[in-house]
């Protein structure tokens, strides 16, 4: 019997014990709750990490047009996404740099060619993230708040040198989608709202994620 034949009957056996299983055990909750879990198992609907941070020393640099520790948006992106690993990631020993020293670093490279390799030698980390948002607005119109940016993710690792080892772009990330009244909130709250929004999303290419929350974003307006 071949390996691919032998994968096959594991699988067709597995899905025939969970079917018994549910069909044995299925009218308790407790149960019940054992059988989703052990479905997830299986088929595990979440989109899987682009680069893999666990056990790492991370140093984070974001920046708006460039500016970093002098820019409010830049510094609400950083502690948000932050916040996102550190609760997604829990447990899995990523460890950020003390963010004076990110910053120091980063001071000290040419302000036309930041080599960030050697950023991550400065401050001793495995893995340097670069996010950097140009183009921000908030505003659609004098009545209508509505974010838009472009914003890119880049890893650079100090043994591979200069070249980023992973390089996402996050394009025309335009929210809520038909605009939110400026008689709503204040300008402060939307832009802590959007800059939250897009924490997640460049934060996602770093842990497990369910793209079906996608779906919930323009809902989410209504919460400031």
């Amino acid at each position: 019997m071949s390996l691919t034949r032998s994968k096959q009957g594991y699988w067709v056996m597995a899905c025939l014990w969970l079917a018994m299983l549910g069909l044995t055990l299925g009218s308790t909750t407790g149960c019940t709750n054992l059988l989703r879990t052990l479905v997830v198992l299986l088929h595990d609907p979440r989109v899987k990490p682009e680069y893999d941070i666990t056990k790492k020393k991370v140093a984070l640099i974001t920046t708006v047009d460039g500016l970093a520790i002098e820019d409010p948006s830049a510094l609400v992106m950083a502690d948000n996404f932050k916040g996102y690993i550190k609760h997604e990631l829990k447990n899995k020993k990523v460890v950020f740099v003390d963010q004076d020293d990110v910053d120091r670093a980063f001071k000290d490279q040419p302000l036309d060619r930041k080599n960030y390799a050697e950023i991550g030698n400065q401050t001793d980390a495995d893995c340097v993230i670069v996010i950097n948002i140009k183009d921000l607005k908030l505003k659609q119109n004098k009545t209508l708040y509505q974010g838009s940016c472009e914003c890119s993710v880049r890893v650079y690792e100090p043994k591979e040198g200069k070249e980023s080892v992973l390089q996402e772009d996050i394009r025309n990330f335009v929210h809520p989608s038909s605009g939110k009244p400026v008689t709503e909130c204040t300008e402060p709250a939307f832009r802590g709202h959007y800059l939250a929004l897009l924490a997640r999303r460049a934060s996602r290419l770093f842990y497990k994620y369910d793209p079906s929350e996608d779906h919930a974003l323009d809902a989410a307006t209504a919460s400031i």
